[in-house]
């Protein structure tokens, strides 16, 4: 599976990484759970200061509010090919 993406950087900040074009699916089921439990950096932000392709899970709490949380992975978790993050210039 690829993923690319390009980054920008100003001179008194972190890196900013965005994705860029279409993702290359290793199988069915990453294409059909990415972006609902599958993405890059952090759900629904088109920008990120983290560049790597995480499995996302909302945890419930005891007041009735979700917790997002967030695990990078680096091969695919239905057919275990290796997840390859990949810079456009």
């Amino acid at each position: 599976m690829r993923v690319f993406y390009r980054s920008r950087q100003a001179w008194n900040r972190e890196p900013v990484y965005e994705q860029t074009g279409p993702v290359k699916f290793c199988c069915a089921e990453m294409c059909r759970h990415w972006c609902v439990l599958v993405g890059f950096g952090v759900p629904e932000s088109p920008r990120s200061t983290c560049r790597d392709v995480t499995l996302c899970i909302p945890r419930p709490q005891a007041n009735g509010a979700a917790v997002l949380e967030v695990v990078a992975i680096s091969h695919c978790p239905w057919c275990g090919e290796a997840v390859e993050v990949c810079r456009r210039k």
